[in-house]
């Protein structure tokens, strides 16, 4: 019984220590082997398998990485403060402005092609088939083209 109990403690100690380990922004992640000897500080990286199940590590990151998030929540709202302080400033460029743009209102920029539906390519495309398909084709593709832009 006591054994167990032994266990059980020294399982949450490694727990612990790997929480606290991943869960911190400023250190570097790393695989399950360096975790295993250069975290816990196990002579071999096969001891942490011993200690844990796949799932329970998979657990273990997965709280880790949303204790992480939560860390460094607040120096991500410095850069966006920085961000909106730069594009509204007189300084600030279009560049810092499209920068803005991107990051609160998820706008990308996309850039528009011309398709020029009597170009030569076009042309020879149309050019193999009869004269009524080809102008169905064209016109089907003209109003994909304008439902898209």
């Amino acid at each position: 019984m006591k054994r167990i109990e032994r266990t059980e403690k020294t399982k949450n100690m490694h727990r612990l220590t790997l929480m606290e380990y991943l869960s911190n922004p400023d250190n570097p992640p790393l695989n399950r082997t360096h975790l295993s000897t250069d975290v816990l500080g196990f002579s071999q990286a096969s001891v942490l398998y011993q200690v844990f199940t796949p799932d329970e590590l998979t657990e273990i990151e997965d709280e880790a990485l949303e204790a992480r998030r939560k860390r460094y929540a607040s120096k991500l709202a410095m850069v966006d403060d920085a961000v909106l302080r730069r594009a509204a400033s007189n300084e600030g460029t279009a560049a810092d402005a499209k920068l803005a743009f991107q990051r609160f209102e998820g706008w990308s920029e996309k850039q528009k092609q011309e398709i020029i539906f009597d170009g030569p390519m076009l042309q020879q495309i149309f050019a193999i088939f009869p004269p009524e398909i080809a102008t169905k084709i064209k016109l089907a593709l003209i109003a994909k083209h304008k439902e898209l832009t």
